[in-house]
């Protein structure tokens, strides 16, 4: 590791800030009450209204005089870069920060803004400065920071006024001189493997991040100092813009941030880290190249190095750079936690270890390398790489737990490398992918799997044991390419919402779990989980959807489970296309049947970018409930007119196949102005048992958005669908139509057949762009207009059903659609609400 002694300071502080002005930086912050404050968090918002005293930054007089060369491109803080007489340049930046820049524009002018920006009250104002001794004491580079209050000064040239008289943090923007941005850092050591990185310094820096609670560690956060030794070029981490450093979150809304399933990494310093691996969420992929090479007994002896260079005395030094009145009242607070922290340190990171060392990715560069891989006696496996024709001084050398790590990845990519395998007792997964130009690959006694991604004239030397072998050939960029890992697991809890005359309002919610995987896009597999309740039919609806992308021979693996029970209600007013609604039958109630269903679809799916066809079988289970069922209008075999009027209480069981085909053009799915979607959908069951009898559908339906101008204030949906029938299907297997699904104006179920044809027409008017300081999006009107019909076999009928309706539209941010709508037909009027979410 190279060390780094103490920087000098970058200023003469005594004879540039001999003058200062006391301050208040944010007193806003702390005019909040008590209902407001524990909500959103007390946070420091005593520090950002307290009269502070901060030196006088004059810009003219700093190192020779500085000068703007450029407005600065951070996104939350205002800056400036500068340059200095010795052409060193600097970095100004407004301690208060302008989040809102963060929200999508059409949220910008919203409660959100609000909220946000005094979401950054949880950022102490002065943190920053404990940095530069804490980083002293494992010999780490740093900036030395001054915070102070910006005088006017004609080198801030047109940003005299937008900076002057604010409270900025002023800094050398490379005190080591010039690095490089993370980008450039990745590509020069894909480029050169003469070129290492100091892994152990930057393992350090991260146990400094989680003493300190700066979560916030993005790529942007770093820059990369090539540093020469002799013959040796070494990559040294730099660190900056401690912006989070103490970053509080005791507010009921950030608590419920943190939740899994929105934002784990964000973890305030008032608490222990319940979760260190979502905690060094943000730097991943940088962890991912630096951390590979680390074996654990080198990453617990540097933790522990860490941990005995922050003595409570360093700590104290460290927290003596706060200014008062704000060093006082958090002190004994801060010094706490930081010994908290300290001590949970080695159990913290050992976590972390295994969590991210499940997987690891061993990146090649573009030279030509020797890469072998060989089993050990004791199950391990050893991981070696060397410049060609070298035997000496590896560029890689790690040896694999398969306690800890269950895969390896080893990405080459130019050069013509050599790559062996020689594993007969590790049980750890291998994947190679190959790279462009000449490589030779020798594969002997596999134990465990390994997976070959090579180009179509890849040659493999060498395979003497095929069955656990998988090559890939393909010239593809993308089989190619270096991606890095993703070990993180995702979870989004999301609601459900809807209200018709049938079943009255329902509400639930769901679960959705997402897993990542080997090059699968959006992710490797998901789950989700959901539920509905009517509270007016007590109609309760659980589903389950699963999806593993690309398992079997490219083909996603997709799962769908339905479960309407115990208390599922369907309107069923007998087959054919005039059947009698007499509203005097105790109303609707009279047409409700109460049964049990379960469903389970598998299928084989293949996607393209706007289409997918599916295939795979299907099973369903259907149990009548005859008490509740008893007087009413299913429980009366002669007015069904079904194939199953006989037997309607009898349990019924179908397995089949079903295929489905499906195109989408559309420009957005939440409110489409133009495109189409085709949904085609064939299936076919048996009857298992006497009960039940065979039956086969056909359904289709096309809808084709078209905007009238150019600004889609005008836009017309077309939707023609229907189905048809051959065998003998149950009443609830019937072509039906009404509701707000097809037919409005009529019920549920209202129309029930052996075919079914229907169209929809829906005229939508933009009004305008809601810029609502609670919720933005797009507001409308929307017209509606149904015609539809079934057929039953000895029927006589010429009738169409029309139905028609009208409301409003909302589009809250573009993420979700609410749509409130009356419809009328010759049966009556009839309500409808729906809510859809995007995700």
């Amino acid at each position: 590791m190279i060390h780094f002694g103490i920087i000098q300071p970058i200023f003469a502080q005594s004879t540039l800030y001999r003058d200062s002005v006391t301050v208040k930086v944010k007193p806003a912050y702390d005019s909040v009450g008590k209902l407001h404050r524990k909500i959103f968090g007390e946070n420091y918002r005593k520090e950002y209204a307290a009269e502070t005293r901060l030196p006088v930054l004059k810009i003219g007089e700093i190192s020779g005089g500085l000068k703007v060369i450029q407005r600065g491109g951070g996104n939350q803080t205002r800056s400036l870069r500068l340059k200095d007489a010795q052409g060193n340049e600097w970095t100004l930046r407004s301690v208060e920060k302008y989040p809102e820049v963060l929200l999508p524009p059409n949220l910008r002018e919203t409660f959100l803004k609000k909220i946000i920006k005094d979401n950054m009250s949880a950022q102490h104002p002065f943190s920053a400065l404990i940095v530069p001794h804490l980083a002293e004491a494992i010999l780490a580079p740093h900036s030395l920071p001054v915070i102070g209050w910006v005088a006017k000064d004609q080198g801030l040239g047109e940003f005299e006024n937008e900076f002057a008289g604010t409270v900025c943090l002023l800094e050398k923007r490379e005190p080591l001189g010039s690095s490089d941005n993370t980008a450039k850092m990745m590509r020069k050591l894909r480029e050169d493997n003469h070129i290492s990185y100091d892994s152990e310094l930057y393992l350090k820096l991260k146990c400094l991040d989680i003493l300190i609670g700066d979560w916030d560690r993005h790529d942007d956060q770093w820059r990369w100092r090539l540093v020469q030794s002799g013959k040796t070029m070494t990559y040294v981490p730099i660190p900056r813009d401690r912006d989070q450093v103490f970053f509080r979150s005791d507010g009921k809304i950030q608590r419920y941030a943190q939740r899994s399933w929105f934002l784990p990494m964000m973890q305030g310093y008032e608490r222990n880290i319940k979760n260190i691996n979502w905690y060094l969420w943000e730097g991943r992929e940088i962890n991912a190249k630096w951390f590979s090479a680390i074996s654990q007994e080198s990453w617990n002896a540097t933790v522990d190095d860490f941990c005995a260079a922050m003595t409570d005395q360093v700590l104290e030094s460290a927290l003596k750079q706060l200014p008062e009145p704000g060093y006082t009242a958090r002190h004994g607070q801060l010094l706490d936690q930081l010994r908290k922290r300290r001590t949970a340190m080695p159990e913290l990171m050992r976590e972390y270890y295994h969590f991210f060392n499940r997987i690891v990715d061993v990146e090649l560069s573009d030279k030509s390398e020797r890469i072998s891989i060989d089993g050990l006696p004791d199950g391990r496996l050893s991981v070696t790489v060397h410049h060609i024709g070298q035997t000496k001084s590896p560029t890689f050398l790690r040896v694999f737990d398969p306690d800890i790590t269950r895969e390896i990845r080893v990405f080459m990519h130019e050069g013509k490398d050599l790559l062996s395998i020689n594993n007969s007792t590790s049980s750890i997964k291998i994947r190679v992918v190959g790279g462009q130009e000449e490589k030779k690959y020798s594969i002997d006694t596999l134990k465990s799997q390994v997976k070959l991604y090579i180009p179509k004239n890849g040659y493999v030397s060498q395979v003497n044991s095929k069955n656990n072998l998988s090559v890939y050939r393909s010239d593809d960029s993308s089989n190619l390419a270096y991606r890095a890992k993703d070990v993180y697991r995702r979870h989004l809890l999301f609601p459900a919402f809807e209200y018709n005359d049938d079943d009255g309002i329902a509400v639930g919610i769901g679960l959705k779990i997402i897993n990542p995987g080997f090059r699968k896009t959006p992710y490797g597999n998901s789950q989700s989980f959901s539920f509905l309740n009517s509270f007016r039919s007590s109609a309760l609806k659980l589903y389950y959807s699963g999806e593993w992308i690309k398992v079997i021979s490219g083909a996603d693996l997709t799962v769908h489970a339905s479960i309407f029970a115990p208390s599922n209600t369907q309107n069923f007013f007998g087959l054919g296309n005039q059947t009698n609604f007499d509203e005097s039958k105790d109303n609707i109630v009279f047409y409700r049947v109460r049964f049990n269903l379960y469903e389970l679809n598998t299928a084989l799916r293949w996607r393209s970018k706007k289409s997918s066809f599916s295939v795979g079988p299907s099973f369903q289970y259907y149990n009548f409930r005859p008490g509740p069922n008893e007087g009413r209008f299913i429980s009366i075999p002669e007015n069904l007119h079904s194939s199953d009027s006989a037997n309607v209480a009898q349990e019924k069981i179908y397995a089949g196949v079903t295929l489905k085909y499906s195109l989408d053009s559309r420009d957005n799915d939440i409110l489409p102005s133009r495109g189409i979607l085709l949904d085609l959908k064939l299936t076919a069951n048996a009857g298992f048992n006497q009960n039940s009898n065979d039956y086969g559908q056909l359904n289709a339906s096309v809808a084709y958005h078209l905007k009238l101008d150019a600004a889609a204030t005008v836009v017309i949906a077309e939707r023609v669908g229907g189905g048809l029938t051959a065998g003998k299907p149950a009443f609830f297997q019937a072509q039906c139509l009404g509701g707000q699904r097809n037919l409005v104006g009529y019920r549920q179920y209202r129309f029930a057949g052996e075919q079914s044809l229907f169209n929809n027409l829906e005229l939508r008017w933009k009004l305008g762009s809601l810029v609502n300081y609670v919720l933005p999006g797009q507001i409308g009107v929307l017209g509606l207009y149904d015609v539809g019909r079934v057929w039953k076999r000895g029927e006589q009928s010429s009738v169409f059903h029309h139905g028609v309706g009208g409301g409003l539209y909302f589009a809250p941010a573009s993420l979700s659609l609410v749509k409130i709508a009356a419809s009328y037909s010759k049966e009556g009027w009839y309500p409808y609400f729906t809510f859809v979410l995007k995700y």
